[in-house]
């Protein structure tokens, strides 16, 4: 009874000559919603996390901050070889805010300090580059208007000497680089000097950061932290962002926000749709009570219909979306203008992504076609009908 009933609707909404054209434009419309919210979460996914992605390859996903009193480089080393036995790559550095000046040019500068050494272990996007003093950022050497091997002064405002009054203290590095991380806020502000160069202008050899890269078991780590006592705060890189990540969040759900309004813009076509669908099959459906199937039978049978067309129209519209995703992450097209760093749009397709695109339109629609089979279920009488033909 079911696979009759099913393959009579279909062939009616398909094949007949008063087949509903406002079903199929529902259709249609719940269609291109499941397509489109699976688009539109992929595509921005794909860039929010490709941002995401260069910014902890750059800062780390987290650091350790160490306290004032703990700030001691042996002390400071003992805990990076305690972290790297957990299996995490750790770095440790002194990061201090500067001024750097080239003749008449003076720019602020965020100071990230390592070894010269060419065997020294160095994050990834580091390995390779060779520095006497300072590695600058491209950007940074532009505002400067320096280039390789040419000399600047790092001035340090918190770091003065009481002779001749208080002269900030400074120290001269040679430029090496430039390198580019293409994270705007990194190319524009911050450098990489050698550690025994900033120890030396400080006047105190001290590491106040491990900065951690990779998946960072935050729960081990903190649990770790505390046999330490006071001597570290871990600081993920979420919690450190946590307005960029607020945003984020934001923009993508003002997106979702929309296309569910567009969805229930479709769902007014689906009720529309079912309420005359549904009047014009009345006297076939007193057929089908004629047979023998009884009005509830009608009734969950109806139910049934409703919830597969729509979950065979949302899974197709998922399938193509899918397909569509597939052929723009593997396409060699160059789509954003060069102003962006990714030419390419990136595309990343979620589990999560997926299941809401998927129950968002699935939902609206079965809500808005409940109003229609509730209004058949109370209006229509078979005995009436069949009496009256």
């Amino acid at each position: 009874m079911l696979m009759s009933f099913c393959r009579y609707f279909f062939h009616y909404i398909f094949h007949s000559k008063t087949r509903q054209r406002l079903l199929l434009l529902a259709m249609i419309g719940l269609f291109i919603s499941s397509f489109a919210l699976l688009v539109l979460q992929s595509t921005m996914g794909g860039l929010q996390n490709k941002l995401i992605l260069r910014s902890k390859a750059v800062l780390g996903d987290a650091r350790i901050e160490l306290t004032g009193e703990e700030q001691n480089e042996d002390r400071a080393l003992a805990l990076w070889q305690k972290v790297t036995t957990l299996g995490i790559k750790a770095y440790p550095e002194y990061q201090i805010e500067l001024l750097a000046r080239q003749g008449r040019y003076l720019a602020p500068v965020i100071i990230h300090t390592l070894s010269a050494a060419p065997s020294a272990s160095r994050p990834e996007f580091l390995q390779g580059h060779i520095f006497e003093d300072v590695l600058l950022t491209s950007d940074l050497a532009v505002k400067l208007n320096v280039v390789t091997g040419e000399k600047i002064n790092l001035i340090s405002p918190s770091h003065v000497d009481p002779f001749m009054g208080d002269i900030p203290r400074s120290v001269s590095a040679t430029v090496s680089g430039p390198i580019t991380t293409d994270v705007p806020e990194v190319d524009l502000y911050h450098a990489w000097a050698r550690t025994e160069l900033i120890q030396n202008l400080i006047r105190q050899k001290k590491l106040n950061r491990l900065v951690l890269y990779g998946n960072v078991d935050t729960s081990v780590l903190k649990q770790e932290l505390l046999e330490w006592g006071s001597f570290g705060k871990l600081i993920t890189w979420e919690e450190e962002n946590n307005t960029l990540v607020w945003a984020l969040r934001l923009e993508q759900m003002v997106m979702l926000f929309l296309f569910a309004a567009m969805t229930l813009l479709v769902s007014l076509c689906i009720t529309s749709g079912l309420m005359i669908f549904l009047d014009k099959v009345k006297e076939d459906m007193a057929s089908f009570w004629v047979l023998g199937a009884s009005e509830k039978r009608l009734e969950k049978t109806s139910l049934i219909f409703v919830n597969l067309i729509t979950l065979i129209t949302v899974s197709l519209g998922l399938g193509a979306a899918i397909i569509f995703l597939q052929l723009l992450d593997y396409s060699t097209f160059e789509i954003m203008p060069d102003v962006f760093v990714d030419r390419k749009i990136p595309v990343l397709i979620t589990s999560k992504g997926v299941m809401i695109s998927f129950f968002i339109p699935y939902a609206i629609a079965m809500l808005f076609s409940w109003p229609s089979l509730r209004r058949m279920r109370k209006e229509t009488s078979y005995l009436e009908q069949v009496r009256a033909h």
